[in-house]
């Protein structure tokens, strides 16, 4: 995000997001074009009611996300084994016993599903530009969670603030359940109603210093030349190894982005392209 674009204010946004959904998150409006032969029978109800499948692979990937973490700690901490046997491997079986369906809240769902959305377009590092160039700027990760659930009608009272665990982190552990394209079409339609853009920003991995935002009030009154240099050395040091692990995390980038050419673009991207007919500025990532 450019730090010297202009922004909105925040009543301006709550403005901005009248227009944008004036019927609400879930509003008629809304569910004609995502939903159009109604919310039960839409694909997109598996993001709250996943089949028993879908339930057992995501349980399976989390115990070998796990597992892996797990044997990865052993290689830091030099343990020559770690044991497993307290993790033990979900079965299909175990899943269907366990499984008990919910009734369908279509209200709720589909509120929560835009929101959700909501938060992949407007924040995971992307920018919303509005027509006038500037950027609608709802806070970035926990902030724009906050904000999203400040704004649902139900929330308004004194504008109190926002909830920002509900929406936090966007779609990320639904997204395989269901074809999010119909939802992230329907929110740039209603950008591009209003004249805005939205811009792109591939995902990256970054490492910030913050050693030097440790103060030490007593450094001058006890003031040694040999601890001032063995203090130099190990700054020396340690300067040495964030650049190394910075041309590492470099070279990682620059390895994600190239594997990201060959694969499908993400979801928001091909929902964008199918509003707008171009892609985004920031694909494909440089």
């Amino acid at each position: 995000m450019d730090s010297r674009a202009e922004r909105l204010t925040d009543a301006e946004l709550h403005t901005l997001f009248d227009r944008l959904f004036p019927e609400g998150f879930a509003g008629v409006d809304v569910r004609a074009e995502v939903a159009p032969n109604g919310w039960e029978q839409s694909p997109l109800v598996a993001c709250f009611h996943p089949s028993v499948e879908r339930v057992f692979e995501e349980r399976l990937q989390v115990h070998q996300n796990v597992a892996a973490l797990r044997i990865a700690g052993s290689w830091r901490t030099g343990q020559a084994q770690v044991q497993t046997e307290a993790l033990p491997v979900p079965t299909l079986e175990d899943v269907r016993r366990e499984y008990e369906p919910e009734p369908v809240q279509a209200d709720a769902e589909l509120t929560e599903l835009v929101g959700l959305c909501l938060w992949d377009v407007f924040s995971d590092n992307h920018d919303v530009i509005t027509a006038d160039g500037r950027v609608a700027d709802i806070g970035s990760f926990r902030g724009a969670g906050a904000f999203l659930d400040e704004h649902l009608p139900g929330n308004r009272e004194g504008w109190r603030e926002g909830d920002y665990l509900r929406f936090y982190l966007g779609t990320i552990w639904i997204n395989a359940r269901a074809d999010l394209a119909p939802v992230y079409a329907m929110i740039f339609r209603r950008i591009r109603a209003l004249g805005g853009d939205w811009v792109y920003h591939f995902p990256e991995l970054g490492l910030v210093d913050l050693s030097g935002l440790r103060p030490d009030s007593d450094s001058f009154a006890r003031y040694s030349p040999n601890e001032a240099l063995a203090a130099e050395r190990k700054t020396q040091k340690r300067q040495a190894e964030i650049a190394r692990l910075r041309e590492d995390l470099e070279e990682i980038n620059t390895r994600t982005r190239e594997d990201a050419m060959d694969c499908l673009p993400p979801v928001t991207v091909r929902a964008y392209r199918q509003v707008y007919g171009r892609d985004p500025k920031g694909w494909p990532p440089t």
